[in-house]
């Protein structure tokens, strides 16, 4: 289910959505600490609710969308069984 969730890396003005992986590797990059460092540092803002973890609905909704072009071009075929 992990693909269902992204998180937003907040700031005092903006915020980001962005995927677990994609904030460990900015971690990485801008504090220069090993991976497993980022992946704590992740955890902890999490739990201090400096990122907040939020769905991404807009791959959920262009998943309903295209399942459901399926399901009408399915049963529009079957009407002319």
């Amino acid at each position: 289910m992990e693909w269902l969730l992204r998180e937003a890396w907040t700031t005092v003005h903006s915020s980001i959505a962005m995927s677990k992986k994609e904030i460990i590797k900015k971690i990485r990059s801008t504090t220069g600490c090993s991976e497993e460092k980022a992946k704590m540092i992740f955890e902890n803002a999490i739990k201090n609710k400096d990122i907040i973890v939020m769905l991404d609905w807009e791959y959920i909704i262009n998943r309903v969308i295209i399942f459901a072009i399926i399901v009408a071009a399915i049963w529009a075929l079957l009407q002319y069984v």
